[in-house]
């Protein structure tokens, strides 16, 4: 009779390991299948799965540059789904399907997608919108300007790079409007983010005396890159207003 139990047992336990390897590879495929599927798609692919092609493990460099003229072909499309992928999360089936990944037999892995974590998406959609042109900053730039407001400091400090690199390039559009969320960003405890929000002021004429103070806290930053990227603005900024004409008055 022990023997018997003991025979089941192994049997219930074999079946219960079945079950469980199904239920992970099951889950593996589903989010294959659909995360695949999201976004404007070009050349019989989804965005998402260009969007993944920037940072290809084994891309070599030519993946991302493929990701970047595909995403440069779909046009407005294709930045709005780079814009709100600036503000990717982590969510509890992201963390569930990487556990499951990493239980799976390597020759299973190789069929299947490698899981990204959500800021390296994030991280990449900021590099493709440096490196396509946008036809329509009108739709782009209030979305970037909301993600200033971000919980999330990955998504603020992305979108306020975006921000710098389209007052620099797009001089026929006017920031004048979001002047109040621009300033409002250079209170932001990140100095990259002022320093790029303070450029964005800067380079679409829209400086005032709140860009300096803004800036000169990064000049004492640990990080030798941040501090010389300050230095460098607030000798551009100090020489704009020793040129400005004074100020008298009415």
């Amino acid at each position: 009779m022990k023997a018997e139990n003991n025979k089941t047992k192994r049997r219930l336990t074999f079946h219960w390991g079945i079950a469980a390897a199904a239920t992970i590879v099951l889950a593996v495929l589903v989010g294959w299948a659909s995360s695949w599927s999201t976004g404007p798609s070009y050349g019989g692919r989804y965005g998402e799965a260009w969007l993944r092609d920037v940072f290809a493990p084994n891309g070599a460099g030519t993946s991302q540059t493929s990701a970047i003229a595909t995403f440069n072909q779909m046009g407005t499309n294709g930045i709005a789904f780079l814009v709100e992928s600036l503000d990717r999360r982590e969510t509890d089936w992201i963390r569930f399907y990487r556990v499951a990944y990493g239980k799976l037999p390597q020759s299973l892995r190789r069929r299947v997608r490698q899981p990204i974590p959500a800021d390296t998406l994030a991280n990449a959609a900021s590099l493709v919108l440096l490196n396509v042109r946008d036809d329509s900053p009108e739709k782009s730039v209030p979305r970037l300007v909301r993600l200033l407001g971000a919980p999330n400091p990955r998504t603020r400090l992305y979108a306020a790079g975006v921000i710098q690199h389209y007052a620099l390039n797009y001089s026929k559009f006017s920031f004048a409007p979001f002047r109040p969320e621009l300033v409002r960003a250079l209170a932001d405890t990140n100095d990259w983010i002022r320093i790029d929000i303070a450029l964005a002021l800067e380079n679409a004429k829209l400086g005032g005396p709140e860009l300096l103070p803004a800036v000169k806290p990064a000049l004492t930053n640990s990080d030798p890159v941040i501090r010389n990227a300050a230095q460098v603005i607030t000798r551009q900024l100090e020489a704009a207003n020793k040129a400005a004409p004074p100020n008298h008055g009415p």
